[in-house]
């Protein structure tokens, strides 16, 4: 939209309004067009927008108070004070401008705007655009009739604005607008006193306003919490994801070396690299009962069993076998039980000492 702001200092002639007096200080919105002009001071235009802050949840309404100057065909409306509409906190459902509400309108006009004029109202409806519907439209021909009174509508969700005029059975958007800048004791006056008020008890409107803004804030934060947790999980489960198959690939890899360890031992074995412990026990025993027999029969000519046996001093071996003791291995080896004491004193065993099958203990020669 068209902006123009003009100098301070240059007075503000126009040929087509050389008989009313025009603000020295003005910004113009839009290209204003035709013989109608609307002038809106800059208190009001803030204080409008205070009401129309996006917090507002409800539609939000005003009275537009000043005066209208006309100079033959011309026209211009000033625009120089507002007062809250408390009944427009609407859907636009229902008449919102009875005897009653126009009574308490007039007296607020009299106590703040003493010189002023009802010359419209404002309206303010987040998210709706600017554009007006067949219920704005009949509230401002049954509540605001004549050519002179102006509809201001603001949507600030959108950043938009307009001002509409009645013209014929309808109203029509301006193609702009200009703020003035005076000084409006009035205006400040009126912000002050209402700031006071609302700083005091705040208006059902506001309450309302504030439970639904704290309410939809508890949504968004609830909602916020819910994503997070729903985040959370999700790593938590490509983390486990991760570990599980870590721990499954680690037990592949031990199952798979146990096979490999499994296969080499057995290829050793194959190969004769070592035998088992039993095999190898037998052969040395086998070794070692021909060495004794090679040495015997070496020095046994002519001498006793008992003598030979006794010469010979030969340590020889035995493997314990499942379920032997040390009383049935002397039987076995001396076909007696009496020399258990012999074979722990050979093999330096206690008498808390137990045997273990596959064990390989001395065999003592006794006399």
């Amino acid at each position: 939209m068209v902006e123009i702001v003009y100098n301070k200092e240059e007075q503000t002639e126009d040929n087509a309004f050389s008989g009313i007096r025009l603000p020295k200080n003005i910004r113009q919105i839009g290209i204003p067009g035709g013989n109608r002009r609307i002038y809106i001071e800059d208190y009001v235009m803030t204080y409008l927008k205070q009401l129309a802050n996006p917090n507002s949840t409800f539609a939000r309404g005003a009275i537009l108070v000043g005066e209208c100057v006309k100079a033959g065909q011309d026209e211009a409306v000033f625009v120089s004070g507002a007062l809250a509409a408390q009944n427009l906190e609407l859907d636009l459902q229902e008449d919102s401008f009875c005897g009653e509400t126009w009574s308490y309108i007039y007296q607020e006009v009299k106590n703040y705007f003493p010189d002023l004029e009802v010359v419209g109202w404002f309206l303010s409806r987040m998210g709706f655009s600017t554009e007006v519907n067949d219920m704005i439209v009949k509230l401002h021909m049954d509540n605001f009739s004549g050519p002179d009174k102006v509809l201001f509508i603001m949507d600030e969700l959108e950043g938009e604005e307009a001002f509409y005029m009645t013209e014929g059975d309808g109203l029509r958007r301006q193609s702009g607008y200009f703020i003035y800048y005076a000084r409006n004791e009035a205006m400040q006056s009126f912000m002050i006193a209402t700031k006071q008020e609302s700083e005091e008890e705040k208006s059902p409107v506001e309450q309302k306003d504030e439970a639904v803004l704290k309410n939809y804030r508890k949504i968004m934060e609830e909602r916020a919490r819910n994503a997070r947790i729903e985040r959370m999980n999700k790593r938590l489960s490509g983390a486990c994801s991760v570990l599980t198959i870590a721990v499954l690939a680690l037990g592949i890899a031990v199952f798979s070396n146990y096979q490999m360890l499994g296969k080499l031992q057995h290829r050793l074995e194959v190969y004769g690299v070592f035998a088992m412990d039993s095999e190898q026990d037998e052969a040395e025993n086998k070794a070692d009962e021909r060495n004794a027999e090679g040495h015997i029969q070496k020095q046994s000519a002519g001498k006793s069993i008992s003598e030979i046996a006794v010469s010979a001093n030969i340590p020889k071996y035995y493997t314990v076998q499942n379920g032997d003791t040390l009383s049935s291995i002397s039987f076995k080896m001396y076909n007696s039980v009496g020399y258990v004491a012999e074979l722990m004193e050979a093999n330096e065993l206690g008498e808390a000492d137990d045997i273990r099958e596959g064990d390989r203990i001395i065999i003592p020669t006794v006399q």
